[in-house]
């Protein structure tokens, strides 16, 4: 959980970081790596790090190298070596999380609504690290976060398909047991108003992912915790369709499923994906862990 200790530690760390010296040091040690990748690849001298980095003054340069360890640095004793935290300032630099406000795609029609009965068509769009999918004719919305790095090195405009692979493996992360914000561990449950109120055809079982560290949340429904099944990967595949391939907001108009409580206590979850001319079923617990899955 995120408390006064830790906040204190991330303020110390941005401290460390915010100085023009160190942040060359950082990116030097990061392009002696890229120039020459390997599998292992070794330390840096102190001399040809300090030559490369541009600093006249050894004792200065001395200084805020020190300063760099051993949090973004190693030190060895034949030279330097990035920490795992100093290539992730490196990335987040690259990706614009931090510092790139500017990157925005506009709203474009990329595919039908997710909702069968709605023939509106789903507008995507990027502002402030947010997609937004939104149908142009009904209520229907998602917003998802991404760096700015995805539109901006990637083809989007030509290819919105990229939002929704993105977004996708992000969920999956998360549904798989991963904080998509810190990587913590992630519990899965129903979301109380589906246990509540009885869930009409056509409505989905709300679920929920929350992070035990960071306390991030997300929501979706309940057939996106077996998208990843075996046996529903395998239904897509002999129909022809790659399950990596499916938008997170038409996951459950692809698999054409159907969701209801049958039991809150225990809390039973049963989703039905009905693929082609075969109908899986799969019951999940209040966990949202797979107890069974089976064809019809």
């Amino acid at each position: 959980m995120v408390g006064e200790d830790s906040t204190a530690e991330l303020e110390e760390t941005f401290s460390v970081v915010a100085n023009d010296i160190r942040l060359d040091i950082l990116w030097t040690l990061w392009e002696i790596y890229t120039d020459n990748p390997s599998p292992d690849p070794g330390s840096v001298p102190f001399s040809t790090l300090k030559d490369r980095v541009g600093v006249r003054d050894s004792g200065q340069f001395h200084y805020h190298l020190d300063e760099l360890v051993p949090r973004f640095v190693t030190r060895h004793e034949d030279g330097y070596t990035l920490t795992y935290a100093g290539a992730r300032i490196i990335g987040a630099a690259v990706s614009g999380i931090y510092t790139d406000t500017q990157t925005t795609l506009e709203t474009t029609a990329a595919d039908s609504c997710p909702d069968p009965s709605c023939e509106g068509e789903l507008e995507l769009g990027y502002h402030q690290g947010h997609v937004r999918a939104t149908c142009n004719s009904c209520e229907e919305r998602q917003i998802m976060s991404a760096p700015p790095i995805l539109v901006g090195a990637h083809d989007v405009d030509r290819n919105p398909g990229l939002l929704g692979s993105f977004t996708l493996t992000q969920l999956q992360k998360t549904v798989r047991g991963f904080c998509h914000l810190c990587s913590g561990p992630v519990e899965g449950s129903v979301v109380q108003q589906s246990l509540d109120d009885e869930v009409e055809t056509g409505e989905n079982v709300e679920i929920v992912y929350e992070c035990q560290e960071c306390e991030a949340a997300s929501y979706t429904a309940a057939t996106t915790a077996i998208l990843g099944h075996p046996a529903v990967v395998s239904l897509l595949y002999d129909a022809g369709i790659d399950y990596r391939k499916i938008s997170p907001w038409h996951i459950t108009r692809t698999l054409n499923s159907k969701e209801r409580v049958n039991s809150e206590d225990p809390v039973r979850v049963e989703v039905t994906v009905s693929i082609a001319d075969t109908k899986l079923t799969a019951i999940l617990d209040e966990n949202l862990t797979v107890l069974d899955c089976s064809e019809q």
